[in-house]
């Protein structure tokens, strides 16, 4: 059996990492485990990115080449009896950071 170069072995441990990232961002991440409340469930949302490394090598759209994952919340599926609902989790930071997008522009683009 011939023996591998050093080299190879660090190629496959990366690529094992980045599978290994690839299986942190599945459903089970997205849809936290219910929780039983007042006679109804509520299940937690988030929302999973993964940036990084492809198996075969190559970057992702983002480029940046490490194999890193994002997870934020995003709501709750609540149940209660028979009827489903969806309630949105607000996050303030993404609504100050619209909110002074829009006010650059205006301070922009105003008249004098």
């Amino acid at each position: 059996m011939p023996v591998q170069p050093a080299s190879e072995d660090k190629s496959r441990e990366r690529k094992r990492a980045a599978r290994a990232a690839l299986d942190q961002a599945s459903a089970k991440r997205v849809y936290g485990e219910p929780i039983e409340l007042d006679g109804g469930k509520i299940i937690p949302v988030a929302a999973v990115r993964r940036c990084g490394s492809q198996e075969d090598g190559e970057t992702s759209e983002k480029g940046c080449g490490c194999s890193c994952v994002s997870v934020r919340p995003v709501g709750l599926v609540v149940i209660r009896g028979d009827r489903v609902e969806w309630e949105p989790i607000f996050d303030l930071n993404r609504a100050a950071l619209a909110v002074a997008g829009v006010l650059g522009l205006f301070l922009l683009f105003r008249r004098r």
